[in-house]
């Protein structure tokens, strides 16, 4: 008779709670817009689903740790533009960023449709 050593228990995210939404006409507005911190050293991770290109700046979980293990993610900005087809990388002038695809990740999934609601309103 085998005895399992560890369980193991997928609990996926509850809930995400954004502040801030930024959004911007084009995936070459919202690389310019971080060309800045890209330059300064700072990685951006640009990420795509649903149509949408964004950059998520989310609070880490151990600064909201009861809130994570409830199932809650804290993001304290999104920024995003409308991007139809999928690119591994958006280019302007001579900066390019490499654009990583999300769109198997059910969480990313529903990010994206959320993201992609708001291409159309004015908030």
């Amino acid at each position: 008779m085998r005895e399992d050593l560890v369980q193991i228990v997928h609990e996926p995210l509850k809930r995400i709670v954004v502040r801030e939404l930024i959004k911007y006409d084009n995936a070459q507005q919202l690389v310019t817009a971080f060309t800045f911190l890209m330059k300064m050293g700072q990685p951006i991770l640009l990420t795509w689903s649903e149509g949408v290109v964004f950059v998520t700046q989310p609070i880490p979980p151990p600064e909201m740790p009861d809130d994570y293990a409830r199932g809650d993610l804290y993001v304290a900005s999104i920024s995003y533009a409308p991007m139809p087809e999928y690119s591994q990388n958006v280019r302007v002038g001579n900066v390019e960023m490499g654009v990583i695809d999300l769109s198997r990740s059910p969480v990313s999934v529903e990010l994206g449709k959320f993201l992609k609601s708001k291409l159309h309103t004015s908030s």
